[in-house]
């Protein structure tokens, strides 16, 4: 990672003619910045052909990229679904200030719920939780968004659970194995060192998640996708988990031309081995679900054009 961010500082300051197209990313230390280098380095390779140069910007994350795309102080940005559709509807911090000409290019890496629960406690289903004393992150939190998001699909509220509670994550896996708590719900990137620390040391499983119930309320909320966990990620995990989450999204408005997203969008898939290589939270970045999971916003015109000629749409 540290490698990686310092690349992107070069790249960032690197001199270069043609058209420049500055990517908003976020913090050096997290994900979006190098993952912004990385797509960078897909569009440059081919510089002399498209007349492209792609830069990286270093931001505050996803409202930050929304305004300095508004502003017109860079061309791309990375933003978290959930904050795309709030700019794109007008709903939450952005009622005053919607952003309907936000275009989607392409999703990337997906921050997944799961349900962890306590082999005692007999749930199979989110319907199960009912009655049951579950972990849901602290108010106002993202964890807890996440959590009241899937209570909400299956018609649940706090008031339906025995407790609601609120628990750091590195207490997560011992309080379910001391019998304290039926189930956690959290958010993330996987694999979390939690949710494997509960697999080896009692047993415990992740609900994987089918309902129709879900099915609807995904439906009716862009915000969140439909994701699986590969059951290679956990070690004890032997099937596949189905769940939902958010997804990064990498969007534009559309004052860029549709060559110019065109050349965007096939520089990162025509790369993706490469792309997928060069970090290993990217390595399970999936052609389809790529051109799929970008409701949040409307497709932008070249990105539609490659994935119709590539009949990923």
């Amino acid at each position: 990672m540290a490698a990686l961010a310092a690349w992107c500082f070069g790249l960032a300051a690197a001199a270069g003619e043609g058209r420049t197209l500055t990517v908003e990313s976020g913090d050096v230390a997290g994900l979006y910045y190098p993952e912004a280098g990385a797509i960078c380095r897909l569009v440059n390779k081919d510089r002399a052909r498209h007349g492209l140069r792609c830069v990286v910007e270093p931001t505050a994350g996803s409202g930050a990229n929304l305004a300095a795309l508004q502003r017109g102080d860079g061309q791309l940005a990375i933003v978290q679904s959930r904050v795309l559709t709030q700019a794109v509807r007008g709903l939450g911090p952005f009622a005053k200030d919607a952003t309907p000409d936000l275009r989607a290019l392409m999703s990337l890496h997906g921050e997944t719920l799961v349900v962890l629960v306590n082999p005692a406690a007999g749930i199979k289903t989110v319907a199960d939780l009912r009655g049951k004393r579950l972990t849901l992150g602290h108010p106002g939190s993202f964890q807890r968004l996440m959590a009241d998001s899937l209570l909400e699909a299956e018609g649940l509220g706090p008031q339906d659970l025995a407790a609601a509670l609120e628990m750091d994550m590195p207490k997560i896996s011992e309080s379910l194995c001391r019998n304290e708590i039926d189930a956690a719900i959290f958010t993330g990137l996987h694999p979390i060192s939690e949710v494997q620390d509960a697999i080896d040391d009692c047993g415990a499983t992740l609900l994987t998640l089918k309902e129709a119930a879900l099915d609807a309320y995904l439906a009716a909320n862009p915000a969140f996708v439909r994701q699986t966990i590969a059951a290679d990620t956990y070690t004890g995990l032997h099937d596949k988990i189905s769940s939902f989450g958010v997804t990064s999204v990498l969007v534009t408005t559309s004052k860029l031309s549709p060559e110019d997203g065109y050349e965007v969008v096939k520089a990162v898939f025509d790369g993706l081995p490469s792309l997928k290589a060069m970090h290993p939270l990217l390595g399970g970045l999936d052609r389809k679900q790529m051109a799929h999971d970008t409701s949040a916003a409307p497709l932008h015109e070249g990105a539609l054009r490659y994935y119709r000629e590539n009949r990923l749409q």
